[in-house]
């Protein structure tokens, strides 16, 4: 049976092929469909708040995530920090060495090794993009598939921000047998990370027992499901 914890959306289920332990927590996420972009507001809030290999740099982030037919899944994510370090300016540079939001993606978590996704924003709002099955094999998508892939930032005196279409597009030519509908699910996790020397953190979204640093797990990506957005 599940074991329900405290905090809002976990589960505890048993973890045969993760090492140190035979349960592992499963965090779920419900991911409301829209009508209009404007909705994702009433969509609940996510917080990154798993430092997971702790540190003593801890900044707010929170962010929403819905569903809009026809277009595919809208992202919103905010942190609460002053000055974000932002020196990369293109697709695909190594933004994680920035202060970045992230978000992973699994549209088919039923396989052995599943195929991921991994979206990685920083203030300036360039976007490192790739998909494959392992942290040491990625591959940035091709330039059809990032039709309708939008990345946008935005940076105010206190905190910073990122907003993500993903492409229903992109999704099902790498997912042909995914459907969205309501009660299909996928799995997902959501980071903040800088990598680099100075005020270096990873935090994440459903939390992650591995010894070191590593976000690429998608043992530990977040249960989500399509659901009715409930009346206002």
């Amino acid at each position: 049976c599940y074991n329900h914890s405290n905090r809002k959306g976990q589960l505890l289920l048993p973890a045969n092929n993760i090492s140190g332990g035979f349960f592992m927590t499963i965090t779920t996420y419900d991911t409301y469909t829209l009508s209009a972009e404007e909705e994702l507001a009433r969509c609940p809030v996510f917080h990154v708040d798993q430092f997971n290999w702790g540190g003593s740099y801890r900044p707010l982030t929170t962010g929403r995530l819905g569903f809009l037919p026809g277009t595919g899944f809208l992202l919103e994510m905010e942190c609460q920090e002053t000055d974000p370090c932002c020196t990369y300016t293109q697709d695909n540079d190594p933004v994680y060495l920035d202060s970045a939001m992230e978000a992973f993606f699994c549209f088919a978590p039923q396989e052995a090794e599943p195929l991921y996704l991994n979206f990685e924003m920083n203030a300036n709002g360039a976007m490192l993009a790739c998909h494959g099955r392992s942290r040491g094999n990625r591959s940035p998508f091709a330039e059809e598939l990032r039709a309708g892939l939008l990345c946008q930032a935005k940076v105010l005196a206190d905190r910073w921000s990122i907003r993500l279409t993903l492409p229903l597009t992109l999704v099902q030519a790498l997912y042909p047998d995914f459907a969205p509908e309501t009660g299909s699910r996928f799995t997902c996790n959501f980071y903040k990370i800088k990598e680099s020397k100075g005020l270096t953190h990873f935090a994440s979204f459903a939390p992650i027992t591995a010894p070191e640093p590593d976000f690429h797990l998608p043992e530990y990506f977040a249960h989500a499901q399509i659901l009715e957005l409930p009346p206002a």
